[in-house]
């Protein structure tokens, strides 16, 4: 079973994840770099497609297979986002940055949890997101 403490932590470790992936990313975009404009512009449609899917996946609130509401998350995230980047600011919806987007946050949100999984296991304490 998930602890508490694990419901409140995850998104926000996976809100990180998202920030991260624009940060590391932010060269590549053609937007002017500067201020906080540029990094919510591409932000706020991956945010919202995350939270989409994971309402609709439930992955925050639920015990039953872990890794198949983050897969559905972060398959619905990308989708809206990109539907969501398309309409909100005139870049196309799906492109190589939903390729490179899917794989980032496919490692990190992955990534976490699995050494989240590991910790909790060496510990003992049976609070991993899978059991």
């Amino acid at each position: 079973m998930q602890s508490l403490w694990y419901r409140r932590v995850a998104p926000v470790l996976d809100t990180v994840c998202i920030a991260l992936f624009i940060l590391l990313g932010k060269d590549r975009h053609s937007y002017d770099n500067k201020g906080l404009t540029w990094f919510l512009t591409v932000f706020w449609p991956l945010a919202v497609g995350w939270l989409v899917g994971a309402l609709i996946t439930r992955v925050y609130t639920r015990d039953d297979r872990p890794w198949v509401r983050l897969l559905g998350t972060l398959a619905i995230a990308l989708f809206v986002g990109g539907i969501l980047r398309w309409v909100g600011t005139d870049r196309v919806a799906f492109s190589v940055f939903t390729v490179v987007a899917f794989l980032f946050l496919g490692l990190t949100t992955f990534g976490w949890r699995l050494i989240w999984t590991a910790v909790a296991r060496l510990r003992g304490t049976g609070t991993a997101p899978a059991q």
